[in-house]
């Protein structure tokens, strides 16, 4: 039997944990930059929506380190890659911008805002922990076209789309960023080193930026700082935020979803992992975040072929975890994420995004190709209704008002864009399947999930912003005649 050392950090581990608690620091700081713009105090979010985020991370990614080491024992081999844990920026901003921003806006009180997207975290974590026995018979029972099509569209659309233009946030920057980010896509390694493209992408960017002037980072110093914030708000929460469940419930699908999708993409490199186990531990995590006050949840990436190529094993999970609880405990999560200016942080996500999307296509069948083509295109809904959200708070106007609903409908069919952007992931997953299983000539199975677009409609799950009961009667309407075009088709032949 191997003799493991599942705390030890050889090269591959130390580019991982760079790579991993430079990821998770900048995109943890997402939620403070969209939201101050509304008049949410700076100091009010990095104290209550950051720091509980650290206990749910350290939490899922020790579960990770013992699935990875329990593997390496069972199968006496050393090279286990864990899987790669981190929090996720299609939730991040959907939370910010669909739960937080129009409870703030509503009452102007920060700390219901605060508390009503950590109470959605909580219900992420409980959706996954609920479907987590169920992971096998999800797999089985959702094409894999359709499944990998909404994991490609919330990163490589709705994510790039919303974050791509803030790459020239700063010209000279966001293209310094984004031409080592070109190298790196071209498959051109950064010296004969084979430094990791992460840490090019923002170093050399981040020198250019204080010598301009656009990135000021300034020490705070050392402080003390729990991983959590000490208050039951979130948890009585959970029943108000239960209107924004056409919001939660599409997210914490697509994550279920993507752990799914991370088990087989590392199958496929030789770890074998049981996805009820990875979903058990991403469940935990994500619960202890809400629980802890944080409004960002975590994720199981889908990028363990690329991080056991970079010869990651078991301890940088173990490692990345610590390094990350020291920062947070330290005080300093601010200060890092100062090093992280919106033009470098959106180029390393375009690079992210550009990875997703290529790993999509190809473990797509080309047959299937028109349906992720079109689950692609459907976020764009959601792209448009994200922009205009964030932006009418900053010019005073508020998205609620009928003056300014009945402007955006004569200019952008407003009403028309809400109702593709409420629940788009649900959206994406539909089409895709029914495009899917129309393909594959089943057409019964194409014909129920119209029918699940139908009651997705009516609960208020699709196409609308909140859940009641008739939400949507006219969508679930069109989605019945659709169950009944599609089934009929079977006749045609």
């Amino acid at each position: 039997m191997i003799r493991l050392k599942w705390w030890s950090a050889r090269r591959g581990d130390i580019d991982a944990i760079v790579a991993q608690v430079g990821f998770n620091i900048a995109q943890m700081i997402i939620p403070v930059f969209l939201l101050a713009p509304a008049g949410v105090p700076v100091a009010f979010s990095i104290s209550r929506m950051l720091p509980g985020y650290a206990l749910g991370f350290v939490a899922g990614s020790f579960g990770l380190c013992f699935l990875a080491v329990r593997l390496a024992k069972r199968e006496d081999r050393a090279n286990v890659t864990a899987h790669v844990y981190g929090n996720n920026v299609p939730a991040i901003i959907a939370y910010t911008l669909s739960i937080m921003l129009p409870e703030y806006l509503r009452t102007q009180d920060p700390i219901e805002a605060w508390r009503m997207g950590a109470a959605a975290v909580i219900w992420t974590g409980v959706i996954k922990l609920a479907a987590a026995p169920f992971a096998a018979i999800i797999q089985r029972k959702i094409p894999q076209a359709a499944s990998m099509t909404v994991f490609g569209a919330a990163m490589y659309s709705y994510l790039a789309l919303v974050l791509l233009q803030r790459v020239f946030d700063q010209p000279v920057v966001g293209l310094v960023a984004l031409a080592i980010i070109m190298v790196s896509v071209a498959g051109v390694p950064f010296t004969r080193h084979r430094i990791p493209p992460f840490v090019v992408a923002w170093l050399i960017p981040l020198m250019f930026g204080i010598a301009l002037g656009y990135a000021k980072p300034v020490w705070p110093g050392l402080r003390l700082e729990t991983p959590w914030v000490l208050s039951l708000e979130p948890v009585r929460a959970l029943v108000a935020v239960l209107a924004y469940l056409s919001v939660i419930a599409p997210m914490a699908m697509y994550q279920v979803l993507q752990d799914i999708a991370s088990v087989t993409g590392a199958s496929a490199v030789g770890d074998v992992y049981d996805a009820r186990s990875v979903l058990c531990c991403d469940g935990l995590g994500t619960l202890l975040c809400g629980v802890a006050g944080s409004t960002v949840t975590p994720v199981v990436y889908a990028l363990h072929p690329p991080y056991k190529q970079l010869g990651a094993r078991s301890g940088y999970a173990f490692w990345t975890a610590v390094v990350f609880l020291l920062i947070v405990a330290s005080g300093l999560s601010f200060f890092f994420a100062q090093l992280f200016p919106w033009a470098i942080l959106s180029a390393i996500i375009v690079f992210i995004t550009v990875g997703v999307g290529t790993t999509t296509l190809r473990r797509v069948d080309p047959k299937y190709t028109a349906a992720v083509l079109i689950g692609f295109v459907l976020p764009a809904g959601a792209v448009v209704s994200v922009s205009i959200t964030s932006a009418l708070p900053a010019l005073g106007l508020s998205p609620s008002a009928l003056t300014v609903q009945a402007a955006l409908n004569r200019s952008i069919y407003w009403t028309s864009v809400q109702a593709l952007g409420n629940g788009f992931l649900f959206l994406v997953l539909i089409v895709s399947a029914v495009i899917t299983e129309l393909i594959n000539r089943s057409f019964s199975r194409a014909a129920v999930w119209c029918a699940i677009a139908a009651a997705f409609s009516w609960l208020g799950l699709m196409h609308s912003a909140v859940m009641r009961w008739g939400a949507q009667p006219q969508f679930a309407a069109g989605w019945l005649c659709s169950a009944i075009i599609v089934y009929s088709v079977r006749w045609w032949f």
